[in-house]
């Protein structure tokens, strides 16, 4: 699985730092005043991610319930000199706005002089990558297959439909499982909002495994790339591996089996596995399932045993509850740990606050 890139080639772009869309703004409008935190209100346990432009923190409150969270950690510095301000600020507000089970919620957003916080709620089970990797066989059956792909698709469901944003880095790293083993889309660095289906974008965007052919032929792309990823993602926990997986990791090579190259399908796969895989991998966008609506996809027979109504509503046991990782308990004495703001090797100006950034959530 290759790391996610991201090259802004977009046309008409006056500039890489826009105004964050209306909608999405007014949805995390309403701020408590008195829930406004700094960083001296938390308390760390440690790290358990890093990435490009930050790490994630596993923290608590100072003083307040015994609830625990995540706070990812960004540099201004880096935000600034890759140009990333908009999608920076995006990721805020999808987080910000989530009102669905399916896309991780913030709690907090603060800022210090060189750094972004965003604090949202830790999710024990890990990554579904992690639960993937600890099966024997490196793969899931077609019931779980099954579950995970339902659950996902209610997830971009509500970003297409009610958020309008792309989610443009769909991949088992960028899934949380819950305790409970249900999921969770997060990490939206790379995601695009649009204001109708019609409009296209010319942004290189996502991991390279997982990048839709309109993405690399430059044709211009829409929310259908999501579609796509979920055609990848959905391979992938069948097989144990990405259809157009290149074992020297050579992007080059990635990038024209995605274009050129046929998929190949192990003899234990089921018909309506590689039908609906096939379909998804469509490489015309215009013909993919999901382009008249995300219902298609749904309505496809690989799916006719999800009773949709109760897996929104989480009363479908999770299938892979017993391959979850769960982080371990940890008591509270354990979170010992001031959390400071350490000097930027960056020589950037960052012009001090990012207006709209810091906000507490209902």
């Amino acid at each position: 699985m290759g790391n996610c890139f991201l090259q802004e080639e977009e046309k008409n772009q006056k500039s890489s730092i826009k105004k964050v869309d209306s909608f999405l703004a007014k949805q995390i409008e309403k701020r408590n005043e008195k829930q406004k935190v700094t960083l001296k209100d938390f308390l760390s346990q440690g790290e358990i991610g890093r990435g490009k432009f930050g790490k994630v923190l596993r923290v608590k409150m100072k003083g307040k319930d015994n609830r625990e969270y995540a706070m990812k950690v960004i540099k201004k510095a880096d935000i600034l000199q890759y140009g990333l301000v908009e999608h920076t600020m995006l990721e805020k507000n999808v987080l910000g706005a989530s009102r669905n089970p399916f896309v991780v919620k913030l709690k907090y957003s603060f800022q210090t002089e060189q750094k972004l916080y965003l604090v949202m709620e830790f999710i024990k089970g890990g990554q579904l990558a992690k639960v993937l990797r600890k099966r024997q066989s490196g793969r899931f059956t077609e019931e779980q297959t099954r579950f995970c792909a339902a659950e996902i698709i209610l997830g971009l469901q509500y970003m297409h439909n009610t958020l309008r944003v792309i989610y443009r880095d769909l991949k088992p790293e960028n899934v949380m499982v819950t305790e409970e083993g249900h999921l969770k889309l997060t990490d939206f660095g790379l995601s695009k909002q649009y204001e109708n289906e019609e409009a296209k974008f010319f942004t290189l965007a996502g991991t390279p495994e997982y990048l839709a052919p309109e993405i690399l032929f430059n044709q211009g792309h829409n929310h259908m790339v999501d579609f796509w990823c979920l055609g990848i993602l959905i391979y992938e926990m069948l097989v144990g591996e990405t259809p157009f997986y290149d074992c020297q990791g050579n992007h080059n090579t990635i990038e024209n089996n995605i274009k050129n190259a046929q998929i190949k399908y192990p003899n234990f796969l089921s018909e309506q596995s590689k039908s609906i895989v096939d379909k998804l991998l469509n490489k015309d966008p215009k013909l993919r399932l999901g382009a008249k609506s995300i219902q298609e996809i749904k309505d496809h027979h690989f799916f006719n045993d999800i009773n949709w109504e109760q897996l929104y509503n989480l009363e479908i046991p999770s299938p892979i509850l017993e391959n979850t990782h769960v982080y371990p308990q940890v008591k509270k004495d354990q979170f010992g740990k001031r959390i400071y703001e350490t000097p930027s090797s960056h020589f950037i100006e960052t012009n001090g606050d990012f207006k709209g950034f810091s906000a507490a959530q209902e």
